[in-house]
């Protein structure tokens, strides 16, 4: 009996040690799927916040282009004669692409034909660097419409690019006083708060003034 009894005590002995060994193997997958959910939960998270990062600063370019936008169209509207369109933009309005113009080949990068490609090179590139067109403030106080200054949180104000396009009438003395069409394209560019971030837009207005 006193055998017996020792060989129970020892088969009891090593089960127990076994369902250790089980529970704690058990534990640990236990905890490293945790840590798995954990660190795929952190993961998403963390893309979340860049996401919606990405998002707003998206968002403030493309509010800030359609400031200088709105600007641009605010000071054609408010001309009470047609501005005088040049190649250099002087009146902050530059000359369009016309049969005569593309005839001459000039200046390549002023010249009406190409000056809106080189424009949108210009916008694309650093925004520190950025000349082309007019500036948000310049134009902003010019019109009457309250625009501010500059817009707080870019990393570079928004600039405006605008070409004035004219369809004269038939009429040869109206035409010779400007009566007729005048075609605005107005486009802006604005910039988020890193220098990723940019939004382009365009808008075309036409007016006919009195005479």
């Amino acid at each position: 009996m006193k055998i017996v009894s020792r060989r129970f005590r020892h088969s009891s002995w090593a089960r127990y040690r076994t369902g250790r060994g089980a529970v704690l193997i058990s534990g640990l997958v236990v905890l490293l799927v945790i840590t798995l959910i954990a660190v795929t939960g952190m993961e998403t998270t963390v893309l979340q916040e860049r996401m919606a990062g990405n998002m707003r600063q998206n968002d403030l370019a493309l509010q800030a282009a359609e400031a200088a936008l709105q600007a641009g169209l605010a000071y054609i509207e408010e001309q009470s004669a047609p501005p005088a369109a040049s190649d250099d933009g002087s009146d902050l309005v530059w000359s369009s692409c016309t049969l005569a113009r593309a005839a001459i080949q000039d200046d390549e990068r002023n010249h009406p034909c190409t000056r809106f490609d080189e424009v949108l090179k210009d916008w694309h590139g650093d925004p520190a660097d950025v000349q082309s067109g007019v500036s948000y403030a310049e134009i902003a106080a010019r019109t009457d419409g309250g625009y501010a200054g500059e817009i707080p949180g870019l990393v570079a104000q928004p600039r405006v690019y605008i070409e004035a396009r004219y369809v004269p009438p038939l009429d040869a003395e109206r035409a010779a006083v400007g009566a007729g069409i005048h075609y605005y394209t107005v486009a802006a560019v604005g910039y988020g708060g890193t220098k990723q971030a940019r939004a382009i837009v365009q808008s075309t207005i036409a007016k006919v003034y009195r005479y």
